[in-house]
């Protein structure tokens, strides 16, 4: 038997909708003489009819698996779930363009890359930013996307970004003098508060990757609890706090579109019995 070859240049296959995500990222470890780092990326994706696009963000490993708010739970791409891909519903990244992040006072052109061949049933490019220079992608600006010269055609897209997390601490201890958690019991963790539709998550996760659990809370509300027995790990690891900060978007041919800003402050400790 024989099959027509798929058009994948044909933003008309049946039901196919274009969706786009967009992700900025901050992390500094308190207790450390690292510099703070920085990372931006984004991709468009073409999928077809009855293929989520969240699901297909995640295979490819750039999605953000958290547990519901006021839960925690261990990261697992498990949780995904099917993906009815077959030869003839192919996933495509798409080429953009020229694709640049800018705030008022700075610009980062994003380079264009392979995605990584999960799946062959998956392909295409995504954009990232070249290295991990924490300067040109700054916390509490108002930034914007911008395309040119791709399938997509040209638009802008603007988003702006929370503040980093202040005040945090975990029980009476200041994030910046952690050393030590016991591991087996409930810790109450503090921050100063911020918006209501933003989330601040937990994570906790030994240096050898064997255990991490993470727990997810209202950002206005301040402060949350990592019940006992949530997390099993022991010995070096680190501590983190992430405020989530997400908008959507559409523009020209994306359906639908998200930008999403990851701020982590953290710190290296020891987790005890």
């Amino acid at each position: 038997c024989s099959v027509a070859p798929a058009d994948d240049g044909a933003d008309a296959d049946t039901g196919s909708t274009t969706h786009a995500l967009v992700t900025v990222e901050r992390s500094y470890t308190e207790n450390s003489a690292e510099a703070a780092r920085a990372a931006a990326f984004a991709g468009f994706v073409r999928t077809p009819p009855g293929v989520d696009a969240n699901s297909m963000f995640r295979l490819a490993g750039f999605g953000l698996d958290l547990p519901a708010v006021g839960q925690c739970a261990e990261p697992n791409s498990a949780r995904t779930p099917g993906v009815p891909l077959s030869p003839l519903a192919r996933v495509e990244f798409l080429d953009a363009g020229d694709v640049a992040l800018r705030t008022a006072t700075t610009s980062a052109a994003l380079a264009t890359r392979a995605l990584p061949a999960v799946t062959d049933l998956i392909a295409g490019v995504v954009y990232t930013t070249r290295d991990r220079a924490a300067d040109p992608l700054p916390a509490a600006a108002a930034y914007t996307l911008s395309t040119t010269g791709g399938v997509l055609g040209s638009f802008n897209v603007s988003a702006s970004a929370p503040l980093l997390l202040s005040g945090v601490s975990v029980g009476a201890t200041p994030l910046a003098e952690l050393s030590t958690v016991a591991a087996r019991s409930a810790l109450t963790l503090s921050w100063s508060r911020g918006l209501s539709r933003d989330l601040v998550y937990v994570e906790l996760t030994t240096q050898d990757g064997s255990a991490t659990t993470r727990c997810t809370f209202p950002d206005d509300a301040g402060q949350g609890t990592v019940p006992a027995g949530a997390f099993a790990g022991a010995g070096l690891g680190e501590l983190s706090l992430h405020r989530v900060h997400s908008e959507p978007f559409t523009s020209g041919s994306v359906s639908a579109g998200e930008v999403r800003f990851d701020f982590e402050q953290s710190a290296n400790v020891e987790f005890s019995e």
